[in-house]
């Protein structure tokens, strides 16, 4: 669901640090299932990729699979567990800025990476605007206007700005930080055929998870109009969000 919106940012990240020559050693932090550490580890590089989630790190560990010197490991962004100058780049692609500490975590991120390597993390600047949450938004303050829809940890409010993102990297210990903007693009054939596939879409949003059978009929003719609000005269469904990266250096 996430991977198609957000690897739209990996090249321009890498394009931040100056891109990866061969054999450059890349810790993906909060790698989530690995899209950015493929990337990398494509490119040659040589990938450390860490979350908190075992599904997560056994799902990026089996794309990395073909990439012999790249690994993938059971991890606490906030404690990571490797010496001082260990990287010569460390990402964090829509990760790190979820956690309740996220300055700890860029912190650490500086410590691992060498004098003179980079650092990079995104952010978007409202979560709740990305892909099909956006109609979800819409339509439970329609049906459910007494709920809260999806809630943003301090972080991800925090890292919306553009110059709170190039304070938190700076306070961190970055360097000469950067900040971009990137448009990303959601994309879905058709309206009906996003409707056929709620499940896909939100079955993992507690928000849509809480509601019983009767709530979601209810729902769905909301959703199904503010689909029908965003679809082009192809009859495409489309959404499209601005991410921020930012990157500096040590």
């Amino acid at each position: 669901m996430g991977e198609p919106l957000t690897a739209q940012c990996i090249s321009p990240a890498f394009e931040m640090v100056g891109g990866l020559a061969g054999g450059a050693e890349v810790l993906d932090v909060a790698c989530g299932p690995g899209a950015l550490s493929v990337a990398a580890a494509e490119l040659g590089a040589r990938v450390t990729a860490v979350d908190v989630s075992e599904d997560m790190v056994a799902r990026a560990a089996q794309r990395l699979a073909r990439h012999p010197s790249c690994t993938a490991t059971v991890m606490d962004a906030q404690v990571l567990e490797f010496g001082d100058a260990t990287f010569d780049a460390a990402f964090s692609m829509f990760g790190v800025i979820n956690l309740p500490d996220w300055g700890g975590a860029l912190r650490e991120m500086v410590r691992v990476t060498r004098p003179g390597g980079h650092g990079c993390i995104s952010s978007w600047t409202d979560p709740r605007t990305v892909a099909s949450v956006g109609l979800l938004v819409e339509a439970m303050a329609e049906v459910f206007p007494e709920r809260e829809t999806i809630p943003r940890p301090a972080g991800v409010l925090l890292a919306a700005e553009p110059d709170a993102l190039r304070e938190g990297l700076e306070g961190a210990g970055f360097r000469d930080v950067t900040v971009r903007a990137v448009q990303v693009v959601w994309e879905v054939p058709s309206v009906e055929g996003f409707l056929a596939e709620l499940d896909q879409f939100y079955g993992f949003m507690p928000p849509y998870l809480g509601l019983t059978a009767d709530e979601r009929d209810r729902l769905t003719p909301a959703l199904r109009a503010a689909a029908y609000r965003r679809a082009g005269s192809d009859g495409k469904l489309r959404a499209t969000t601005t991410a921020h990266l930012a990157a500096g250096r040590v």
